[in-house]
Protein backbone atom coordinates (compact mmCIF):
# COMPACT_ATOMS: atom_id res chain seq x y z
CA UNK A 1 0.00 0.00 0.00
CA UNK A 2 2.76 2.46 0.95
CA UNK A 3 4.76 1.66 -2.21
CA UNK A 4 1.68 2.15 -4.37
CA UNK A 5 0.98 5.50 -2.73
CA UNK A 6 4.57 6.69 -3.20
CA UNK A 7 4.53 5.56 -6.84
CA UNK A 8 1.27 7.36 -7.50
CA UNK A 9 1.74 10.60 -5.59
CA UNK A 10 5.50 10.86 -5.10
CA UNK A 11 7.69 10.77 -2.03
CA UNK A 12 7.09 14.43 -1.20
CA UNK A 13 3.30 14.10 -0.98
CA UNK A 14 3.68 10.93 1.08
CA UNK A 15 6.01 12.75 3.49
CA UNK A 16 3.52 15.62 3.80
CA UNK A 17 0.72 13.16 4.53
CA UNK A 18 2.79 11.48 7.25
CA UNK A 19 3.69 14.83 8.75
CA UNK A 20 0.03 15.83 8.91
CA UNK A 21 -0.88 12.54 10.57
CA UNK A 22 1.88 13.13 13.12
CA UNK A 23 0.68 16.67 13.87
CA UNK A 24 -2.96 15.56 14.20
CA UNK A 25 -1.87 12.82 16.62
CA UNK A 26 0.41 14.94 18.80
CA UNK A 27 -1.55 18.19 18.44
CA UNK A 28 -5.15 17.18 17.67
CA UNK A 29 -7.24 19.94 16.06
CA UNK A 30 -9.16 22.16 18.48
CA UNK A 31 -12.04 24.38 17.54
CA UNK A 32 -10.87 27.99 17.38
CA UNK A 33 -14.02 29.13 19.19
CA UNK A 34 -14.96 26.49 21.78
CA UNK A 35 -11.52 24.80 22.14
CA UNK A 36 -13.04 21.32 21.87
CA UNK A 37 -11.32 18.59 19.89
CA UNK A 38 -12.95 17.99 16.52
CA UNK A 39 -12.35 16.34 13.19
CA UNK A 40 -12.03 18.89 10.39
CA UNK A 41 -14.57 18.26 7.63
CA UNK A 42 -12.58 19.96 4.85
CA UNK A 43 -11.15 17.45 2.41
CA UNK A 44 -8.02 17.93 0.37
CA UNK A 45 -6.30 21.26 -0.04
CA UNK A 46 -8.50 23.94 1.48
CA UNK A 47 -7.58 26.42 -1.23
CA UNK A 48 -8.85 24.01 -3.86
CA UNK A 49 -12.31 24.45 -2.35
CA UNK A 50 -12.50 28.09 -3.36
CA UNK A 51 -15.59 28.36 -5.56
CA UNK A 52 -15.71 29.45 -9.15
CA UNK A 53 -16.06 33.24 -8.83
CA UNK A 54 -18.01 33.40 -12.10
CA UNK A 55 -20.64 30.98 -10.84
CA UNK A 56 -23.97 32.38 -9.70
CA UNK A 57 -24.52 32.12 -5.95
CA UNK A 58 -27.44 29.82 -5.26
CA UNK A 59 -26.28 28.26 -1.98
CA UNK A 60 -26.68 30.62 1.01
CA UNK A 61 -23.55 29.00 2.45
CA UNK A 62 -20.84 29.83 -0.14
CA UNK A 63 -18.21 27.13 -0.60
CA UNK A 64 -15.47 29.56 0.33
CA UNK A 65 -16.82 29.50 3.90
CA UNK A 66 -15.86 25.81 4.02
CA UNK A 67 -12.27 27.03 4.24
CA UNK A 68 -12.97 27.68 7.91
CA UNK A 69 -13.93 24.07 8.66
CA UNK A 70 -10.26 23.31 9.32
CA UNK A 71 -10.39 25.73 12.25
CA UNK A 72 -13.91 25.59 13.68
CA UNK A 73 -16.27 22.75 14.51
CA UNK A 74 -19.69 22.52 12.91
CA UNK A 75 -21.39 23.37 16.21
CA UNK A 76 -19.68 26.76 16.37
CA UNK A 77 -19.64 27.73 12.72
CA UNK A 78 -23.02 27.88 11.02
CA UNK A 79 -23.64 29.06 7.49
CA UNK A 80 -23.02 32.77 6.91
CA UNK A 81 -25.37 34.34 4.41
CA UNK A 82 -23.73 35.06 1.08
CA UNK A 83 -23.94 38.61 -0.23
CA UNK A 84 -25.92 38.35 -3.44
CA UNK A 85 -28.40 40.29 -5.56
CA UNK A 86 -30.61 42.19 -5.18
CA UNK A 87 -28.37 44.72 -3.47
CA UNK A 88 -27.62 48.44 -3.38
CA UNK A 89 -25.54 49.38 -6.41
CA UNK A 90 -23.41 51.61 -4.18
CA UNK A 91 -22.96 50.29 -0.63
CA UNK A 92 -23.81 46.66 -1.42
CA UNK A 93 -26.40 46.09 1.29
CA UNK A 94 -28.83 43.30 0.37
CA UNK A 95 -32.56 43.96 0.15
CA UNK A 96 -35.12 41.92 2.05
CA UNK A 97 -37.29 41.64 -1.05
CA UNK A 98 -35.39 38.96 -2.97
CA UNK A 99 -37.37 39.44 -6.20
CA UNK A 100 -36.20 43.01 -6.70
CA UNK A 101 -33.35 44.24 -8.90
CA UNK A 102 -30.17 46.03 -7.89
CA UNK A 103 -30.78 49.71 -7.20
CA UNK A 104 -29.62 52.54 -4.94
CA UNK A 105 -30.75 52.13 -1.33
CA UNK A 106 -32.43 54.89 0.67
CA UNK A 107 -29.34 55.44 2.83
CA UNK A 108 -27.13 56.10 -0.21
CA UNK A 109 -29.77 58.43 -1.65
CA UNK A 110 -29.90 60.52 1.53
CA UNK A 111 -26.16 60.31 2.27
CA UNK A 112 -24.27 59.93 -1.03
CA UNK A 113 -21.01 58.02 -0.64
CA UNK A 114 -17.54 59.08 -1.78
CA UNK A 115 -16.71 55.57 -3.01
CA UNK A 116 -18.08 54.21 -6.27
CA UNK A 117 -19.23 50.87 -4.86
CA UNK A 118 -18.67 48.61 -1.86
CA UNK A 119 -18.96 44.83 -1.82
CA UNK A 120 -18.45 42.13 0.81
CA UNK A 121 -17.98 38.37 0.80
CA UNK A 122 -20.57 37.41 3.44
CA UNK A 123 -22.93 38.99 5.93
CA UNK A 124 -22.02 39.57 9.60
CA UNK A 125 -23.39 36.47 11.29
CA UNK A 126 -22.54 36.13 15.02
CA UNK A 127 -20.39 33.02 14.49
CA UNK A 128 -18.37 34.64 11.71
CA UNK A 129 -17.89 37.77 13.80
CA UNK A 130 -16.55 35.57 16.59
CA UNK A 131 -14.00 34.16 14.13
CA UNK A 132 -13.05 37.66 12.99
CA UNK A 133 -12.60 38.75 16.61
CA UNK A 134 -10.30 35.79 17.23
CA UNK A 135 -8.34 36.83 14.16
CA UNK A 136 -8.05 40.51 15.13
CA UNK A 137 -7.86 40.51 18.90
CA UNK A 138 -6.49 37.08 19.84
CA UNK A 139 -3.66 37.03 17.31
CA UNK A 140 -4.98 34.00 15.38
CA UNK A 141 -3.28 35.14 12.18
CA UNK A 142 -3.55 31.65 10.65
CA UNK A 143 -7.17 32.60 9.94
CA UNK A 144 -5.95 35.18 7.41
CA UNK A 145 -5.59 32.48 4.74
CA UNK A 146 -9.18 31.11 4.74
CA UNK A 147 -10.72 34.52 5.37
CA UNK A 148 -8.54 36.01 2.64
CA UNK A 149 -9.64 33.24 0.28
CA UNK A 150 -13.25 34.23 0.88
CA UNK A 151 -12.42 37.84 0.06
CA UNK A 152 -10.53 36.87 -3.08
CA UNK A 153 -13.57 34.98 -4.32
CA UNK A 154 -15.72 38.09 -3.77
CA UNK A 155 -13.15 40.29 -5.53
CA UNK A 156 -13.05 38.08 -8.60
CA UNK A 157 -16.85 37.97 -8.67
CA UNK A 158 -17.41 41.72 -8.56
CA UNK A 159 -14.45 43.30 -10.37
CA UNK A 160 -12.86 42.86 -13.77
CA UNK A 161 -9.07 42.94 -13.97
CA UNK A 162 -8.94 46.38 -15.62
CA UNK A 163 -11.18 48.02 -13.01
CA UNK A 164 -8.58 48.20 -10.22
CA UNK A 165 -5.01 49.52 -10.25
CA UNK A 166 -4.14 49.36 -6.56
CA UNK A 167 -5.18 47.65 -3.34
CA UNK A 168 -4.95 49.78 -0.19
CA UNK A 169 -5.71 48.19 3.19
CA UNK A 170 -7.29 50.51 5.76
CA UNK A 171 -4.35 51.51 7.98
CA UNK A 172 -4.06 51.31 11.74
CA UNK A 173 -2.72 54.11 13.87
CA UNK A 174 0.97 53.40 14.68
CA UNK A 175 0.14 53.02 18.37
CA UNK A 176 -2.55 50.44 17.66
CA UNK A 177 -0.31 48.66 15.15
CA UNK A 178 2.42 48.30 17.80
CA UNK A 179 -0.14 46.97 20.27
CA UNK A 180 -1.75 44.46 17.88
CA UNK A 181 1.38 43.58 15.94
CA UNK A 182 -0.28 43.37 12.53
CA UNK A 183 -2.80 45.06 10.26
CA UNK A 184 -5.65 42.61 9.74
CA UNK A 185 -6.76 44.30 6.51
CA UNK A 186 -3.33 43.78 4.98
CA UNK A 187 -3.11 40.14 6.09
CA UNK A 188 -6.43 39.41 4.36
CA UNK A 189 -4.99 40.28 0.94
CA UNK A 190 -1.23 39.75 1.10
CA UNK A 191 -1.48 36.05 0.11
CA UNK A 192 -3.92 36.50 -2.74
CA UNK A 193 -1.27 35.72 -5.36
CA UNK A 194 -0.30 32.46 -3.65
CA UNK A 195 -3.95 31.46 -3.27
CA UNK A 196 -4.63 32.26 -6.93
CA UNK A 197 -1.64 30.17 -8.03
CA UNK A 198 -2.85 27.23 -5.94
CA UNK A 199 -6.27 27.60 -7.53
CA UNK A 200 -4.78 28.06 -11.01
CA UNK A 201 -6.72 31.32 -11.27
CA UNK A 202 -5.42 34.21 -13.33
CA UNK A 203 -5.05 37.14 -10.95
CA UNK A 204 -4.26 40.55 -12.45
CA UNK A 205 -1.07 42.26 -11.31
CA UNK A 206 -2.32 44.76 -8.74
CA UNK A 207 -0.03 46.62 -6.36
CA UNK A 208 -0.68 46.55 -2.61
CA UNK A 209 0.18 49.95 -1.15
CA UNK A 210 0.71 50.15 2.59
CA UNK A 211 2.64 53.43 2.73
CA UNK A 212 0.21 55.84 1.02
CA UNK A 213 -2.96 55.98 3.11
CA UNK A 214 -2.02 56.66 6.74
CA UNK A 215 -4.04 57.09 9.92
CA UNK A 216 -3.08 60.34 11.61
CA UNK A 217 -5.58 60.31 14.50
CA UNK A 218 -5.92 57.69 17.21
CA UNK A 219 -9.66 57.05 17.06
CA UNK A 220 -11.85 55.24 19.54
CA UNK A 221 -13.06 51.76 18.49
CA UNK A 222 -16.06 52.02 16.18
CA UNK A 223 -17.79 49.08 17.87
CA UNK A 224 -20.87 50.25 19.78
CA UNK A 225 -20.96 53.70 18.18
CA UNK A 226 -23.98 54.97 16.26
CA UNK A 227 -23.88 56.44 12.77
CA UNK A 228 -23.34 60.05 13.85
CA UNK A 229 -20.67 59.05 16.38
CA UNK A 230 -18.84 56.94 13.81
CA UNK A 231 -18.76 59.81 11.32
CA UNK A 232 -17.36 62.18 13.94
CA UNK A 233 -14.89 59.56 15.17
CA UNK A 234 -13.18 59.04 11.79
CA UNK A 235 -13.47 62.62 10.50
CA UNK A 236 -9.97 63.76 9.59
CA UNK A 237 -8.44 60.49 10.80
CA UNK A 238 -6.63 59.72 7.52
CA UNK A 239 -4.16 61.41 5.24
CA UNK A 240 -2.18 60.56 2.10
CA UNK A 241 1.57 60.62 1.69
CA UNK A 242 3.21 60.26 -1.73
CA UNK A 243 0.00 61.34 -3.50
CA UNK A 244 1.60 60.72 -6.89
CA UNK A 245 1.16 57.00 -6.24
CA UNK A 246 -2.64 57.28 -6.26
CA UNK A 247 -3.06 60.17 -8.69
CA UNK A 248 -5.22 59.02 -11.60
CA UNK A 249 -5.45 55.47 -10.20
CA UNK A 250 -8.47 53.24 -9.62
CA UNK A 251 -8.15 52.23 -5.98
CA UNK A 252 -9.73 49.40 -4.02
CA UNK A 253 -9.80 50.03 -0.26
CA UNK A 254 -9.83 46.82 1.78
CA UNK A 255 -11.16 46.37 5.33
CA UNK A 256 -12.46 43.52 7.45
CA UNK A 257 -16.02 44.67 8.26
CA UNK A 258 -18.43 47.22 6.73
CA UNK A 259 -20.96 48.47 9.26
CA UNK A 260 -22.14 52.00 8.49
CA UNK A 261 -19.41 52.68 5.93
CA UNK A 262 -18.01 55.66 7.88
CA UNK A 263 -14.41 54.46 7.74
CA UNK A 264 -14.58 53.43 4.09
CA UNK A 265 -16.24 56.69 3.12
CA UNK A 266 -13.60 58.81 4.88
CA UNK A 267 -10.80 56.81 3.25
CA UNK A 268 -12.43 57.32 -0.14
CA UNK A 269 -12.85 61.05 0.48
CA UNK A 270 -9.18 61.64 1.27
CA UNK A 271 -7.95 59.45 -1.61
CA UNK A 272 -10.15 61.31 -4.09
CA UNK A 273 -8.96 64.60 -2.63
CA UNK A 274 -5.39 63.59 -3.41
CA UNK A 275 -6.14 62.67 -7.00
CA UNK A 276 -7.41 59.08 -7.14
CA UNK A 277 -9.59 58.51 -10.21
CA UNK A 278 -12.07 56.31 -8.35
CA UNK A 279 -12.33 54.41 -5.07
CA UNK A 280 -14.13 51.10 -4.48
CA UNK A 281 -14.39 49.14 -1.22
CA UNK A 282 -14.08 45.44 -0.46
CA UNK A 283 -14.70 43.95 2.97
CA UNK A 284 -14.86 40.44 4.34
CA UNK A 285 -18.20 40.91 6.11
CA UNK A 286 -21.18 43.26 5.77
CA UNK A 287 -23.43 44.25 8.64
Amino acid sequence: MIREHVAKYGAFHWAVALWRIFLDTVFPPKCMLCSRLFKPTAKGSEMNRLPNPAAEITDPFPESCHLLTSFCCSNCLSAPEAISSPMCTCCGITFQTRQDQNHLCGDCMVWPKNFRMARAAVSCEPQLMAVIHRFKYAGKTQLAKPLGGMMLSAFLRHWESAEIDQLIPVPLHPQKFRSRGFNQSYLLIHRWKAIARAMQISLPSISILTDVLIRTKMTAPQTGLGRAQRLINVKGAFSVQSPEKVSGKKVLVVDDVYTTGATANECARILLEFGAESVDVLTLARA
